[in-house]
């Protein structure tokens, strides 16, 4: 019987969360910082099919007396178009955003209805199931459909229907009527062009009296409405009307409104909805043009119109994939929006804002592709209109928010703000910075040295004593992916000071240079003393011709190779032509590269730099190397070669693939008495020449000449050339090994 009720239960609930809608995002942002009064930016990714987007998000407290939200109209007026950063700089906006479609190939007026400054400067366009973005006189946000309606009125009473108010020309929704055809359209001084509507209409200049100045027939006025005055276009039986009842010098009504009344302060349009009494609303509007992952701008209110939600989510960029339009309308109804509207998107999308504290903005949403923004007609600019007091409240401090052990970082006053949220100057500043515990790290100045992991806390105190502190994490030795060894001189004699540093890879591929503070140092082969700088200081080459520095941070170490001053050294890089031949730069035919996981490396260069020889004998398929008076003869397709007239068997034959042939590494590192060593970290390969000796004929290869390369996998590549040319063949070495890969 229990196990009965159990499994009804279970049923009963699985039926309650397969019936109750569920969003796929988190309440919870990443980020949160107030940045204004009233405003708080909120910053979320959120991962859709594996796919990361970045959404920022304002969210507004319209009751606050010192937030002001205004349509910005680009660069100034309508036409006048302008960048989302130029208009925040213009205005000054605290935070601003893109605002209301366009049509790109016009002269750039929005497509839905504008309050600017509490001035209705232009009209919905006559489009079926759009929204617009309304706040009222006390403060009240709404999401709604706004109709325009006017009239001119001439001196006889008589009236004819105003059609728009500052619109680029169109065709109606369902019925396809051109909007300046047998219609009057006005246009005010907000309109900067002179190019306006339809070029072949009429037109009848009006001043700020109502008073009928001038009147063009079949053609647009050659200049743009003056200050104070508007212009009517007219066409057909719109212009019929013109000529039967006004004439130069009438004074005319002019009369239009919108609906519904509200007492907007704050009016822009904007596409469908997305939400609509808290619940996801199915896009169908425009989708074939709208639909995809894209960037989105959106707005939401909450069911009360005291909260506004202003929503940017980055697109197609290298960091963020972009929203679809249900995707879209389910993060706006986790966020907490009783109703939202799209906005403009795309590549108009783009959000800057003043971080708190600071005087310069921010782009936190950057255009799709990475572009540069597009210059758009309008947007929603947010003002912070509360008195600044210059008695900071908070500040930051700017600097990495992760070290690991043994990185020097620099921490410095970032943005100081009041109790109104209003940034400080803090140019001529002074401060101090301290941190807990003397063995969390060292201070020099404005630089912290991490010598300890976990928590450390940061201390700034200001001269006039206030003070903030900044928490950082600082990783363990375990974070580091890989030690990379250099040597500021790699060819040295006996009582010279060589600097030893060591960069590391981190886990996050960022890359560090370690203090050897932290750092254990040790050599092989010769005699040496290092410093607590990592100096090393060469006492002794004890007859060798090359010794090894070894470096470990934990239990991650990295090495590298000095030599007799007397050696010759190549230096080669994966996927550079340049490389040094005893620190000379030289250039090559062709870039080290990598083929399915082999690493190929032309070494025509290391035998021209030692002083040896390569022909190829075409008919016999023999490439022949001269080096150091002593004879190489490796068949093609053989395991057998002769060095000195001895055979000697190597692990893999020398084969011909797409005209070049391949032998293996340990014949030229050992054979030709040559020292092989490869870095992983700089992907960087170092021949060294070692004593000029016979060459060995006997299969006992010395295993320690070629110490991090497993010889099996690693091949040399000759390219073919005429037995009588001049050139010297290219040698290509091909490698890879378990751990230690050369990629």
């Amino acid at each position: 019987m229990k196990d009965k009720i159990r499994k009804i239960l279970a049923l009963i609930l699985i039926t309650c969360l397969l019936s109750t809608p569920l969003s796929v995002f988190a309440e919870e942002p990443q980020f949160s910082e107030i940045i204004s009064q009233g405003v708080t930016r909120e910053q979320y990714t959120v991962n859709r099919g594996g796919y990361d987007t970045v959404v920022n998000v304002l969210k507004c407290d319209l009751t606050n007396q010192y937030l002001n939200i205004e349509v910005v109209a680009g660069g100034g007026k309508y036409t006048n178009k302008a960048t989302v950063s130029e208009m925040a700089s213009r205005t000054d906006a605290t935070a601003l955003v893109n605002g209301d479609f366009f049509n790109m190939l016009l002269q750039g007026a929005p497509e839905g209805p504008s309050i600017v400054s509490g001035k209705l400067e232009s009209s919905p366009c006559v489009y079926t199931g759009l929204y617009s973005l309304g706040i009222t006189q006390d403060n009240t946000a709404h999401i709604e459909q706004i109709q325009f309606s006017g009239k001119v009125t001439a001196k006889n009473g008589k009236s004819y229907p105003i059609d728009g108010l500052n619109k680029s020309y169109y065709w109606y929704d369902g019925t396809n009527e051109y909007s300046h055809e047998n219609k009057i359209q006005l246009y005010s001084d907000f309109w900067a062009s002179s190019s306006r509507g339809d070029k072949n209409n009429s037109e009848i200049l009006v001043n700020g009296n109502g008073v009928v100045e001038q009147i063009s027939e079949n053609q647009n006025f050659n200049f743009s409405v003056p200050d104070g005055k508007m212009i009517l276009q007219a066409d057909g039986l719109a212009y019929d009307f013109i000529k039967q009842n006004i004439k130069v010098g009438d004074v005319i009504k002019v009369d239009y409104a919108i609906t519904p009344q509200r007492d907007f302060k704050f009016l822009i349009g904007g596409h469908a909805l997305l939400v609509d009494n808290g619940e996801i609303v199915p896009y169908t509007k425009d989708v074939n043009v709208l639909g995809g992952s894209r960037a989105r701008t959106a707005a939401g209110i909450s069911k009360d119109g005291k909260t506004l939600y202003l929503v940017s989510a980055e697109g197609r960029t290298s960091r963020s994939d972009g929203f679809k339009l249900e995707t879209l309308a389910d993060f706006m109804k986790s966020i907490g929006c009783h109703r939202a509207v799209n906005l403009d998107g795309g590549g108009s999308t783009a959000m800057v804002v003043k971080n708190l504290g600071e005087f310069e903005r921010t782009r936190v949403i950057n255009p799709e592709r990475n572009a540069a923004e597009r210059k758009v007609v309008s947007g929603i600019g947010i003002y912070n209109t509360a008195p600044s007091t210059g008695v900071p409240i908070g500040a930051k401090i700017k600097g990495p928010d992760v070290l690991v052990i043994g990185q020097s970082a620099e921490y410095s006053l970032g943005g100081v703000w009041d109790e109104n949220y209003k940034p400080i100057n803090t140019e001529n500043s002074v401060y101090t910075f301290s941190s807990d515990e003397a063995t969390d790290g060292v201070w020099d100045g404005k630089w912290f040295l991490a010598l300890n992991s976990g928590t450390v806390n940061l201390h700034l105190t200001t001269a006039q004593g206030f003070k903030t502190t900044k928490p950082i994490e600082v990783k363990g030795f375990d974070y580091i992916d890989t030690l990379s060894v250099k040597a500021n001189k790699q060819r040295v004699s006996e009582g010279e000071t060589i600097n030893i540093t060591a960069e590391a890879t981190l886990k996050n591929k960022e890359k560090v240079v370690l203090s050897p503070k932290v750092l254990e140092y040790s050599i092989e082969g010769f005699d040496g003393s290092f410093d607590e700088n990592g100096n090393l200081l060469i006492n002794a080459l004890n007859d060798n011709l090359s010794g090894k520095v070894t470096v470990k941070a934990g239990d991650v170490t990295g090495s590298t190779t000095l030599t007799d001053n007397n050696a010759k050294i190549i230096n080669m890089n994966i996927g550079k032509k340049d490389y040094t031949l005893n620190d000379e730069k030289k250039e090559m035919d062709a870039a080290p590269y990598i083929s399915n996981n082999r690493t190929f490396v032309p070494v025509r260069f290391i035998v021209e730099g030692f002083g040896g020889k390569v022909d190829y004998d075409e008919e016999n398929k023999v490439v022949k190397v001269t080096y150091n008076n002593n004879e190489i003869l490796i068949p093609v397709g053989s395991s057998t070669i002769e060095v000195n007239g001895d055979e000697v068997t190597i692990d893999a034959p020398a084969v011909i693939k797409e005209n070049r042939t391949y032998i293996p590494v340990r014949f030229v590192a050992e054979a030709l008495g040559m020292e092989v060593d490869y870095n992983s970290a700089t992907r960087g390969i170092t021949i060294i020449e070692l004593a000029k000796e016979n060459l060995q004929t006997n299969n006992d290869f010395d295993e320690t000449i070629i110490e991090n390369i497993e010889e099996e996998n690693l091949e040399i590549n000759l390219n073919n050339v005429d037995e009588n040319s001049e050139d010297v063949q290219n040698i290509i070495i091909e490698g890879s090994k378990e751990n230690n890969t050369i990629n």
